[in-house]
C-alpha cells in the first residue's frame, strides 16, 4: 500500500492523470473516475425513518454542489422503487393544535403525527437487500479501473456482531430484515479490479466494526489489504449511533454525516453557509478535516472513528517500561506539538468547550471520562423538573373547569377537540403558567452522556497523537509506510 504523491493529492484527479500522460508522451489517457454507492434506509417500514431518507437527499445535494457527481452514482434505499408505504414519518405539526395540547396535558405525545408514505428518493437502483449490493459489485463495480475511487455512504441501522469471538464483525441492517456483515462487505470489495481506492462514510449503529475493513478479511492479524481503503465512522463497534428519527424537521437532526457533508460542501442542511474547517489553510477541506469538524461540533453520543486511529489501535501501544515511548499521560504541550492540523483543532476546540486548561488537561479529561457521577441524573431531573410541576398545575386547573377531561373519550372531551377546539386551545394558552411552561420546555437540556463522550473524544485524539509518535519510534518501516499512506489518503478531498 503506497502513499500517493503530493501532486496526486493536491491536483484534481482528472488533471493529475492527464499530466502524467503528457509527461509520458502517451496516447489516449485514462482518466480516473469517482463512483458513488449509497446504501440507505431501514430493514422494514417500522425501521425506516424519515431522517434516513433526508440523509441521502442531503448527501446528494452536498456532493452535487461540489460538482463531483457524474454518471456513476448509484443509490439503494429501503424497498427500492416498489410502490408502497415504506417510510415512517413524524410530523406533530400536522396534528391540530387542540389535539396536540390534549395529548400533552391529558395523555401522551408519543407517535402523535406518525404516518407512513412511500420514500421520495429519485432514481433509486433497487432495495438494499444484500443480493442487490452484491450484484452492484459484480456489475458496475467491474467497470472500475485502477486509480478510480469508490465512495460508499451508508446511512442505515446497524447491529452488534452476533459472534462473541468476532466483536468487530458488525452489520448493516438491510431491507426485509436482512443484513450485511463487515466480513461480507470486505469480500465484495475484494472482487473489485486491482488499483481501485475506497472511501467509506458509515453512520449506522456499531459502524466502527467496519473500520477493520482496511485489513485482509477484516482481520488485523492477516495484514493490511492491498486495496487502498480508508473510512470515517460515526461511532465505535460496541456503541449505538445518534440520528435515526421519523421527525421531518431537519433542523433537529444531529448525526455524524450531517456535519461531515456540511464540512465538505460548506453548507448545512438548511442551506446556510458555515465556516469552512480548512484547518491547515490550504484552501481545501479534506476528509480528515471534515471528520475533525464533526468531532468538535456534533453534540451527540457518538465516539467517531477513522482508519488511521483503528490502525494505530492495532499496531502501536503504550509501554511505561520502555523509556523511548510516550506514555498516555504526557503533557498537553508535547501532544499538541506533535498533532496534525486537524488533531490540533480537535484538541483546542474540545478544550474550550470542556473548560480544560493547563498542561495536565489530558489526565484531567481522562478522569472526567471515567467518572460515573451524574449517570442517570438527567432523567431524575426531568421527573422532578419545574416544567413537570407546571404541567400538573395546568392539567389540574383544566380538569376543574371541565371535570369530564378525566377521560379523554368522554363526549365533552371529544367536543373540545372538534366543535369547541378554539375554546380549549384558548383556555390552555391563557393559563397564567403556560408561557413559563412553554419557555422551560423549549430550553436546551444538559445531557451528561453527551458531555462525557466529548471527554472521551478528547482522550482518543490525544492517544492517537501519542500512538502515532510511538509507531515512528518503534521503527517498523513497513508499518510506518502503511500508516503514512492511510494518513495521506485521509488528507485527500472530493476534488
Amino acid at each position: 500500500m503506497l502513499p500517493r504523491s503530493w501532486l496526486f493529492h493536491q491536483m484534481s484527479r482528472t488533471s493529475c492523470w492527464l499530466f502524467v500522460g503528457l509527461l509520458c508522451g502517451c496516447g489516449p489517457v485514462a482518466v480516473a473516475d469517482d463512483f458513488f454507492l449509497t446504501i440507505g434506509g431501514g430493514y422494514s417500514p417500522s425501521g425506516n425513518q424519515a431522517s434516513l431518507e433526508n440523509n441521502v437527499m442531503f448527501a446528494q445535494r452536498a456532493l452535487g454542489e461540489q460538482g463531483v457527481l457524474g454518471e456513476h452514482n448509484d443509490i439503494y434505499f429501503s424497498d427500492g422503487d416498489a410502490v408502497g408505504k415504506d417510510l415512517q414519518v413524524m410530523d406533530p405539526n400536522s396534528v391540530p393544535k387542540a389535539n396536540r395540547l390534549m395529548a400533552e396535558f391529558f395523555g401522551s405525545g408519543d407517535s402523535l403525527g406518525l404516518s407512513y408514505r412511500n420514500h421520495a428518493i429519485p432514481k433509486v437502483n433497487g432495495s438494499t437487500e444484500p443480493e442487490n449490493i452484491r450484484e452492484w459489485f459484480r456489475g458496475e463495480g467491474q467497470t472500475m479501473k485502477s486509480g478510480d475511487r469508490l465512495y460508499v455512504y451508508v446511512t442505515a441501522h446497524g447491529s452488534r456482531s452476533s459472534d462473541r469471538q468476532s466483536p468487530y464483525d458488525t452489520t448493516i441492517a438491510t431491507w426485509n430484515n436482512s443484513a450485511i456483515r463487515m466480513t461480507e462487505f470486505v469480500k465484495m470489495l475484494d472482487g473489485l479490479p486491482k488499483g481501485v481506492e475506497v472511501v467509506a462514510i458509515m453512520v449506522q449503529c456499531h459502524a466502527g466494526g467496519f473500520a477493520r475493513y482496511i485489513f485482509n478479511e477484516g482481520d488485523p492479524e492477516k495484514g493490511l489489504s492491498e486495496q487502498n481503503r480508508i473510512g470515517f465512522f460515526a461511532t465505535v463497534h460496541d456503541r449505538p449511533a445518534s440520528g435515526c428519527t421519523p421527525e421531518v424537521d431537519e433542523a433537529s437532526y444531529v448525526e455524524y454525516s450531517t456535519y461531515f457533508w456540511a464540512a465538505l460542501s460548506g453548507r448545512n442542511r438548511s442551506g446556510r453557509l458555515i465556516e469552512r474547517p480548512d484547518y491547515d489553510g490550504d484552501g481545501v477541506v479534506s476528509f480528515d478535516e471534515a471528520h475533525a469538524y464533526t468531532v468538535i461540533t456534533a453534540d451527540t453520543i457518538d465516539l467517531p472513528v477513522m482508519s488511521s486511529g483503528e490502525f494505530l489501535s492495532i499496531h502501536s501501544f503504550f509501554d511505561e517500561d520502555d523509556p523511548k515511548l510516550l506514555r498516555n499521560d504526557e503533557s498537553y504541550a508535547l501532544i499538541l506539538s506533535l498533532a496534525t492540523h486537524s488533531q490540533r483543532a480537535i484538541l483546542e476546540g474540545l478544550s474550550e468547550q470542556l473548560s480544560l486548561t493547563g498542561d495536565g488537561r489530558i489526565n484531567d479529561a481522562w478522569k472526567k471520562s471515567q467518572s460515573d457521577q451524574g449517570r442517570g441524573s438527567s432523567r431524575r431531573r426531568r421527573r422532578s423538573s419545574p416544567e413537570d410541576g407546571l404541567r400538573r398545575r395546568i392539567t389540574r386547573d383544566l380538569e376543574r373547569k371541565w371535570p369530564e377531561l378525566a377521560n379523554v373519550l368522554n363526549p365533552v372531551a371529544i367536543d373540545l377537540l372538534t366543535g369547541r377546539s378554539d375554546e380549549f386551545v384558548e383556555a390552555v394558552e391563557d393559563h397564567p403558567d403556560y408561557a413559563r411552561y412553554r419557555e422551560l420546555m423549549g430550553a436546551d437540556e444538559t445531557d451528561d452522556s453527551k458531555t462525557k463522550v466529548k471527554f472521551e473524544r478528547f482522550i482518543r485524539i490525544a492517544d492517537n497523537v501519542a500512538l502515532a509518535e510511538n509507531l515512528r519510534r518503534l521503527g517498523d518501516e513497513k508499518l510506518i509506510t502503511q500508516f503514512n499512506a492511510i494518513v495521506a489518503a485521509e488528507s485527500g478531498s472530493l476534488k
